[in-house]
């Protein structure tokens, strides 16, 4: 999907080691084991850092993602935050809308529209440096974006492909229909 995403965008590269750790992950399993073998975030990180190990890793994503990280709804939460050494951006966006209304004050952020998106964000930061100690590294990063189009959105949308049309590029919604992802498939929503 990433692929499709960003065939013409210069310069990006789309990695491929989430297909690598799972190709060694599942190296010598049967059938059966394979379909339900499960790769995350901490498993990713300890084959990049078995692979890189003088290399610093840090990991990236939007508020909604870290807050659901920095809740404990990922497998191995604590793992991924001490692998990366507690060194990670978070992604605060900012909505066209409010880059044009509130462009005089910097301090004003609109995740998602949401006021208590902003209070978690800011809350899951503090406590997960506070943990983390000296090497902690957790930063929010204000970004103007083109679109709120996030992965937690696209999973509210499911339930209307129109406004899920319009969320994705076609080549994307084509990928997510073919791959039945979000509970979509070629024929629409199941």
């Amino acid at each position: 999907m990433c692929r499709i995403l960003f065939k013409d965008v210069p310069k990006v590269v789309v990695s491929e080691a989430e297909r690598i750790c799972c190709e060694k992950a599942a190296e010598g399993l049967e059938e059966q084991q394979k379909a339900s073998l499960r790769i995350g975030t901490a498993d990713l990180l300890d084959m990049l850092i078995n692979d890189e190990p003088d290399v610093d890793f840090t990991l990236a994503f939007g508020a909604d993602t870290f807050i659901d990280l920095a809740r404990g709804k990922w497998r191995r939460t604590e793992d991924v935050f001490q692998l990366v050494r507690y060194r990670m951006v978070v992604f605060r966006r900012i909505s066209p809308s409010q880059q044009q209304n509130d462009s005089k004050d910097e301090d004003v952020v609109d995740v998602d529209n949401d006021d208590e998106t902003d209070r978690v964000l800011s809350e899951s930061i503090a406590k997960w440096n506070s943990i983390g100690g000296q090497q902690s590294s957790i930063r929010a990063i204000q970004i103007p974006t083109l679109t709120n189009v996030s992965s937690s959105a696209v999973r509210r949308s499911t339930r209307d492909e129109t406004i899920l049309k319009e969320m994705l590029t076609s080549g994307v919604m084509e990928y997510v229909q073919q791959n039945r992802m979000y509970s979509l498939s070629e024929n629409g929503i199941e």
